[in-house]
């Protein structure tokens, strides 16, 4: 059973619109080349902060050698089949998805 505290939040809750964004950088930044994969980075810091990034690279180990992350950090990668990203906040002028 909820507690009122749980159904109040349930009835608060909103759904949630996605907006479709295509990950590939622009011509300024290059393109990949081929075999070149994509992937999705997110460091858990130790300070409980989270940071994430799309990475293009050709094997996972050329990212573990290229980031650095304070100790302690715990950094969860996942290959991207695709290159879309769904976000729930529309990205304003001059930033990135």
């Amino acid at each position: 059973m909820r507690s009122e505290a749980e159904e109040r939040k349930a009835e608060e809750a909103a759904p949630v619109t996605f907006t479709c964004y295509r990950v590939t950088p622009g011509e300024e930044e290059g393109t990949p080349e081929e075999g070149m994969n994509t992937y999705s980075v997110v460091v858990l810091l130790p300070d409980g902060d989270v940071k994430h990034q799309v990475v293009w690279a050709s094997a996972p180990e050329d990212i573990g050698d290229a980031i650095r992350v304070p100790p302690g950090s715990r950094v969860i990668m996942t290959e991207m089949k695709s290159t879309l990203v769904w976000d729930s906040e529309e990205v304003g002028a001059g930033q990135a998805p």
